[in-house]
């Protein structure tokens, strides 16, 4: 066992504890362990506009002279904060809750952070209102294209939408589908994961860390159709919705459409400390399996299209698919 993988066992056990009782732990210790998440688990301390170690002497002496609890955590939120990733952050235990609303209740699981939201281009093609399986619009359009409008990839519900929106529209005689991507934010990997097995199956994704193995995941559940499949995606599509649109375009399973997709997917993983805060720390990028990152790059679309167009040029694809 390397010297580094032992401190980092130790640092695991002193870390990762969901209960607050025991001694409370000095500020010392405490900043300690929040720093050396970030300098032993961020998945690339090289790609950061700072300078980690300076940053860690520069706060050390905010948080050892902190007046209270309170303060402590101020300080601990703005040095993360300093990572500048749009992912990781440091939360304190009084917004513990809030970050479960947005997440929901998975402690010290791995996730995929949400980008800014946005709202896809409304199209002509697509009836308003749609209908609602869960969070998930859908409509059948003419000639049998079966549309889904997927908004996120983290409200509750959202896989088992999809998948009843899927199987709905496939007795209503869809022969191929449009999944509009537009405005994704991203969410749970684990959504990401049941949302590509509706239409596929097999390992697709692969998240590269700089202190393990690439970890592989697989498309979860019993795909409901092998129907011709298109995905809309434009610059706003973030984190879990570019690993879907990109794990199926790489599978050859979707034609995609529309524009480049942000580039923003950094793996998440929430560390639980004792005195009940949270290091949520971008611990590596996802890739698809046998494949580079959409880190930096993000998706690039199939066809490459304005997003007032993309339903159509989508529709007009799958029409002209056997």
């Amino acid at each position: 066992m390397s010297a580094r993988l032992t401190r980092w066992l130790i640092l695991l056990l002193a870390a990762l504890s969901l209960g607050a009782g025991g001694a409370q732990a000095t500020f010392e210790s405490r900043f300690d362990t929040v720093w050396r998440l970030v300098d032993e688990r961020y998945w690339d301390l090289s790609s950061l506009a700072v300078d980690w170690a300076e940053v860690g002497e520069r706060y050390r002496p905010l948080a050892l002279s902190a007046a209270d609890d309170d303060a402590f955590f101020a300080v601990l939120e703005d040095m993360v904060e300093e990572i500048g990733d749009d992912h990781s952050v440091f939360v304190p235990p009084a917004r513990v809750e809030e970050i479960r609303r947005l997440y929901g209740d998975l402690p010290c699981l791995g996730v995929f952070g949400l980008g800014a939201t946005s709202s896809a281009a409304h199209d002509v093609l697509v009836p308003d209102p749609l209908e609602r399986s869960g969070p998930i619009g859908y409509a059948l359009l003419d000639e049998g294209i079966g549309y889904l409008r997927i908004a996120d990839l983290v409200s509750g519900g959202t896989a088992e939408g999809v998948r009843d929106a899927v199987n709905t529209l496939t007795r209503r005689g869809a022969r191929a589908f449009v999944v509009d991507l537009r405005g994704n934010p991203g969410g749970r990997l684990i959504t990401m994961m049941q949302v590509a097995g509706v239409f596929t199956q097999g390992f697709l994704w692969r998240t590269i860390t700089s202190w393990s193995l690439p970890i592989p995941y697989p498309a979860l559940g019993t795909p409901a159709t092998d129907a011709p499949l298109a995905l809309l995606v434009d610059g706003d599509v973030n984190s879990a919705g570019e690993g879907l649109a990109g794990a199926l375009q790489h599978r050859g399973r979707a034609l995609v459409l529309g524009s480049t997709t942000a580039g923003n997917v950094e793996a998440i993983m929430p560390f639980c400390l004792r005195d009940g805060s949270q290091a949520w720390i971008a611990t590596g990028v996802l890739a698809p399996i046998g494949g580079p990152t959409w880190a930096g790059r993000g998706v690039v679309p199939d066809i490459e299209v304005a997003d007032g167009s993309a339903l159509g040029e989508a529709v007009r694809a799958l029409r002209a698919t056997p």
